[in-house]
């Protein structure tokens, strides 16, 4: 028998959830500070009359003929005749845009009607807002006087228009089930790899467990990953999919998929997030209903057009654009909102994981329980150092500076002269947090609504909202940060220019960040291709308790013909002779290689010395640094249709994963060096606090990375059951990673020198 479905929402969900009045105003989106909350919240408790009662526990269960609904939270204080809900501020209440206001109001009423319920015997009752600067700890108050029966009328207002859009999603949810029952793999079989891989994803979240899986080349990983998790979906171990990805390009894949199933029309909701430069239809102005049409009105609006969702079964950009163009309304934060209501999100990693995403505390408010699915998992670790760490510049001070009014300038002085003041006491990688820098930025933040009203005549630009993003950026991470995990970095102390001046907080170990995200979800699965080692993996990832599993290559061992050379050394000592040992070995590679050749190296300038020999040859290329992504879809097209070709690259960019090149269109790849990042003082950094946490700093800093970036490169050879390539590592300490089991075991692996290898001719 089905269980009888359970919502679940908050006090402060459910008033978020009603408001339906007021503009965009997307710099109060962001939450305060929670320490600062918390500490100011403790302070205005502690000063309030004997018979006060703080953080008092309500809850209400509300009964619908087909489901349940519990609406909980916690009352920040209470006494015999009314409640009182705290907000921390740093600017005066009549700086609040309405909307944040009307909310505030919103959340104190529920509450006090939660309170009153119990208490027949009180008919009147006081509820105050009040506000409370974080710094001066000023209070403002502002009372409203209720009756009993007034409070439960609203409350019930409220949980009736949330209780019909929950008869409205459960519908749809028992369509969705049903549809996927029956749905069917889109193909006539599974492999077995595959297969492997789907019981996995099944029964962790089954179990609600965490996954990592490594699954090779030609395993199958989309469907594979996807197809059990719409079953477990459908069978209610969770209320929605996060198919999660580290670039864009894998995200029509996803939606693909989702069209093969052949569902009907509006049978899975599938949401697909973009970045908000692809959907914003006014980038000249902020998202401030004031200056921009999207975001006036924005939460009426959005009332009205939340069935909307459940009428389209797809929304990508195209149907979130047009949408938003109809009814004149911001579809990218639109999608935010509606994307906790979707059976099926798919987007980029850091729409859950970023700290500035609004997708974590939108799950927790409602207890939208999901199952995650992160695709090429082994950047997770990249990428959460980058979402953890910031930067904040004197270049985006200045370009702000040099078209702002006269309020706006005198606000940002106090922000240049902290800048300055820190760089006066540091200077490069240090432990030493900016507080001076951080407390100017938050106090600007929370003026920056006010200086719009103060300048009515003035349009901001791109470099307001891009200052206001790096500002709140950076004092988010910088409340994150802790000395064991992470480091700071000082620019541009001793240089006269504003431009110059820089400092940053650099993430050196992200996994106790990442466990935090995963923690608030069903389960995570992870899924690639270079997982191994495992302890490296697991504990970087932030997936210490993951369920591992590596599946076996879906392709032959005769199809990878993979030579170690083992006398080459490319360390940084022998840099002086690289080019003379590598270029023969490359032209000897080419000359055997039939179709066409990647060959990859550690930096730029080791492959720059190799290129420079094949000037005059048009059909040897490599990208710059600065290559456009339409030079770089140009050269994977002639890679595609033309023969003979060898292309030069990095490892670790945009050649070396994600790409797909079956037949002729790839038949070698050849690496130079194990792909070691550079030694440098922040890479011994993050090698020494991994030492100081117990972890083998060195692998995890520097080889394991490096390995991860030469099998990814080397994974782009052999992508279907007929292909066949030649794959050639150059560097001694290949023999040791072959030794230590860290190569692919599908590989049929030779070693041999140098001399060797030159004295094969090509058939």
């Amino acid at each position: 028998m089905t269980p009888r479905p359970h919502f679940r929402i908050s006090v402060r969900a459910l008033a978020e959830f009603c408001l339906d009045e007021g503009d965009l105003v997307s710099s109060f989106r962001a939450s305060p500070s929670a320490l600062e909350g918390r500490e100011t919240h403790q302070l205005t408790q502690a000063r309030r009359t004997p018979g006060y009662r703080p953080e008092q526990a309500v809850s209400l269960d509300w009964q619908h003929p087909d489901f349940d609904l519990t609406l909980s939270g916690r009352i920040d204080g209470a006494w015999i005749s009314g409640i009182e809900e705290i907000k921390t501020l740093r600017i005066s209440p009549e700086e609040l845009p309405d909307s944040a206001r009307a909310l505030n109001q919103r959340q104190a009423q529920i509450y006090a009607a939660l309170w009153a319920l119990p208490r027949p015997e009180q008919a009147q009752w006081t509820v105050r807002l009040c506000y409370v600067h974080s710094q001066t700890q000023q209070e403002w108050h502002e009372d409203e006087h209720w009756t009993r029966e007034a409070l439960l009328d609203r409350l019930t207002g409220h949980l009736a228009r949330y209780d019909h859009w929950l008869q409205q999603l459960h519908e749809h949810r028992q369509r969705r089930d049903l549809a996927l029952a029956r749905a069917r793999f889109p193909f006539s079989q599974m492999r077995a790899a595959q297969r492997s891989m789907a019981e996995t994803v099944y029964k962790a979240q089954a179990l609600q467990r965490n996954a990592l899986i490594e699954a090779p080349t030609g395993t199958g990983k989309t469907l594979a990953a996807l197809f059990p998790s719409l079953k477990a979906l459908g069978e209610g171990h969770h209320q929605g999919v996060y198919y999660l990805t580290m670039k864009n390009t894998g995200q029509p894949l996803v939606l693909d998929s989702i069209r093969a199933l052949n569902l009907d029309t509006t049978d899975l909701i599938t949401l697909n997030l973009q970045a908000k430069e692809r959907l914003c239809l006014s980038p000249t102005t902020p998202c401030d209903g004031s200056v921009c049409p999207y975001a006036r009105g924005y939460f009426d609006k959005r009332q009205r057009l939340r069935p909307a969702l459940l009428e389209q079964g797809i929304w990508d950009q195209a149907t979130l654009t047009s949408l938003g163009e109809e009814h004149q309304i911001c579809p990218y934060y639109l999608s935010q909102d509606w994307a906790v209501w979707a059976d099926l999100v798919v987007g980029d990693v850091n729409y859950l994981y970023d700290t500035t995403a609004v997708q974590p505390y939108l799950l927790r408010e409602v207890d939208n329980q999901v199952a995650v699915l992160i695709d090429e998992s082994h950047n997770l670790i990249d990428r959460g150092r980058a979402m953890f760490s910031a930067a904040f510049s004197g270049r985006s001070l200045a370009a702000l500076n040099d078209a702002a009014p006269a309020n706006v300038k005198a606000a940002l002085k106090p922000v240049r002269r902290a800048l300055q003041r820190c760089l006066n006491d540091q200077n490069g990688l240090c432990e030493r947090r900016p507080e001076a820098l951080v407390l100017a930025l938050r106090t600007w933040l929370q003026a920056s609504a006010r200086l719009l009203r103060e300048a009515p005549f003035w349009e901001p630009g791109p470099a307001w909202e891009a200052l206001i993003f790096e500002a709140g950026r950076f004092t988010r991470i910088d409340e994150l940060a802790q000395p064991e995990d992470f480091c700071w970095r000082y620019q541009g102390g001793e240089s006269r220019a504003i431009d110059d001046k820089r400092i940053e907080i650099l993430c050196l170990n992200p996994s106790r960040l990442l466990t935090q995200k995963h923690d608030l979800v069903n389960s995570v699965t992870g899924f690639s291709a270079t997982l191994t080692p495992w302890p490296y993996s697991l504990a970087m990832t932030g997936l210490a308790n993951a369920v591992p599993l590596t599946l076996p290559s879906p392709f032959q061992p005769q199809q990878f013909r993979v030579t170690l050379i083992t006398d080459v050394s490319t360390r940084y000592r022998d840099r002086a002779g690289l080019k003379d040992t590598v270029l023969p070995l490359v032209r000897q590679f080419r000359r055997q290689t039939r179709g066409n050749a990647l060959v990859f190296f550690s930096s730029y300038q080791q492959m720059a010395g190799v290129f420079e020999a094949f000037a005059d040859d048009p059909t040897v290329m490599a990208p710059t640094r600065d290559a456009t992504l339409l030079e770089r879809l140009a050269l994977l097209d002639r890679l595609r249709n033309e023969q003979g070709l060898m292309v030069m690259a990095p490892l670790g960019g945009v050649l070396g994963e994600g790409i797909d090149l079956p037949g002729d269109a790839l038949t070698g790849v050849m690496v130079v060096g194990p792909g070691l990042p550079q030694v440098n003082e922040l890479n011994n950094r993050i090698r020494h606090a991994l030492d100081r946490q117990g972890q083998p700093g060195f692998d995890f800093a520097y080889r394991y990375p490096g390995l991860h970036k030469v099998l990814q490169a080397a994974g782009r050879c052999v992508r279907t059951e007929t292909d066949q390539g030649d794959i050639w590592l150059l560097d001694d300490r290949f023999a040791e990673y072959y030794r230590n089991g860290w190569l692919p075991p599908h590989w049929l692996v030779v070693m041999r020198r140098r001399e060797e290898v030159l004295e094969v001719t090509p058939d």
